[in-house]
Order: structure tokens, then sequence, then C-alpha cells
């Protein structure tokens, strides 16, 4: 039976279609990649937090609508169904189902502009075991050594996807930053 999009899901999501935020359930090459960069990053000072790792197609897709009809990039009569996945977009009424699009959003933690300008995707590397989202902090400056074993000042920014600095860092281990999602890190920067 469908069920009007809004906090319900989240307790669905968490039941039924759950991310990982262990290391261990990514793609064995990112795996060890991440695991490196990781490494380095915590030698040099910083606190790295993992959100998630492995995330299940129906999660994606929640992630997905909820983002974009919140946001206004799209009508909820436009979200697409999913096997598997009751959920209804559109409640009959534009602010009802922005609010419970919104509700989702707020429950799952996503990252919404200006921190994240782009919606969660449908075909996610997080699906393939191929991204990360992690926070990165520390405080002014530390000295990270990248794949090559060369220290490389970086100097904390707010905005990690200012960092071009960091950025650089982690493709050297083959951890690609996208710059339109704060959090996320790939193997190839989607």
């Amino acid at each position: 039976m469908p069920v009007n999009s809004g906090l319900s899901w989240i307790g669905w999501a968490n039941t039924n279609a759950a991310n990982s935020k262990d290391i261990e359930q990514l793609e064995a090459t990112f795996r060890q990649n991440v695991k490196d960069f990781k490494a380095a990053l915590e030698a040099a000072g910083a606190t790295v937090t993992v959100n998630d790792t492995k995330r299940s197609d129906k999660r994606a897709y929640l992630f997905h609508w909820s983002w974009k009809i919140s946001q206004d990039k799209c009508k909820p009569s436009d979200a697409t169904a999913m096997a598997g996945v009751d959920s209804t977009w559109d409640h009959g009424d534009e602010a009802k189902s922005k609010a419970g699009a919104q509700e989702m959003v707020t429950g799952f933690g996503l990252a919404v502009p200006p921190a994240s300008t782009n919606a969660p995707s449908l075909t996610s590397r997080h699906i393939e075991g191929k991204a990360i989202d992690m926070d990165i902090t520390w405080t002014g400056t530390i000295k990270v050594k990248n794949k090559a074993g060369l220290e490389v000042e970086v100097t904390y920014n707010a905005n990690p996807n200012a960092n071009t600095v960091l950025h650089t860092i982690g493709a050297s281990y083959g951890v690609n930053k996208l710059t339109t999602d704060a959090p996320h890190w790939s193997t190839d920067g989607h």
C-alpha cells in the first residue's frame, strides 16, 4: 500500500535499505586507497569521520527524489516509481508534498545548497562501493603525505569543496573529490 513521503520513510530505509559506514564494504581497490588516504590524514593530525560507504539502490532512490522535490528541482509528480519502494511523492498538494520530502532530507541528513548543489544520484558510486562520504577536519596547517610519500602542507578550509590541495592529495591515492558535494569522494570524482 502506498505511503506518503515523510518521516516514516527514514525508519523504513534504516531497516530495509541501510547505509553502511564500514570502509570494509567498499570495492577492494577503492577500499585500500581510502584506507591509505585516511591513514595519511590521521597521521598528519586530521580527524576523519566516515558518514557513508556502501548504499542500497532503494536508499539512493529515496535520497534522490526527496532532495529534488524539497529543493524545487522538480515537481512531486515527476518522481518515477521504484519496485519495492511504494512511496507517494505527490500528496495532491504542492506544499504538503514538499514538506514530506523536506522531512526526509532532514531525517537522512542530506547535504543541501550551498554544501551540495546536486541531487543525490540514482546511480551513485556508493551503490557500487566506489564512493565514500567523510568529514575531514583539523586546525591550522598540517603536513599530509601523498601516495608518493611527499609531505604537502594543507591549510584547513571550512569549505571542503574549495580545498584543492587536499583534493590533489586524495587523487594521488585514487580517492577523488566531487567538488559539488562537501563530503563525497569516489574512484572518479562522481
